[in-house]
């Protein structure tokens, strides 16, 4: 997944300018986490209601609600992946915000020295 992220990260890199990768980065950080929030609110629920419906000796029920229990799963992993993307994009481990945090620093210099 690592290296997934590099191309990512460098295809971001050569074609958008700052401005429009911090949005990006952002993009990805709020639909993994909208998506992971979905997936998890929607696993309870069904886990909820298969204890429910478990209790009350309505095992077929039961089972029907794992089965629709599936798409929140697949709607986690899907969340925590883009979330893991857009958390890596523009890191300092040989990244942009390294870069970023660099230009910052000499314009930082600049205008103490001038």
């Amino acid at each position: 997944m690592e290296g997934y992220i590099k191309k990512i990260n460098d295809r971001v890199i050569k074609n958008n300018s700052e401005d429009k990768q911090k949005r990006i980065k952002k993009r990805f950080l709020v639909s993994g986490g909208l998506t992971l929030g979905l997936g998890l609110a929607g696993f309870v629920s069904a886990f909820i209601a298969f204890i429910v419906l478990f209790l009350q000796f309505e095992t077929d029920r039961a089972l029907i609600s794992w089965f629709v229990a599936i798409p929140f799963v697949i709607m986690i992993v899907i969340g925590s992946v883009l979330t893991r993307i857009g958390d890596m994009l523009l890191r300092p481990d040989g990244n942009v915000d390294e870069n970023t945090q660099a230009s910052s620093d000499n314009k930082d210099e600049k205008e103490i020295q001038g």
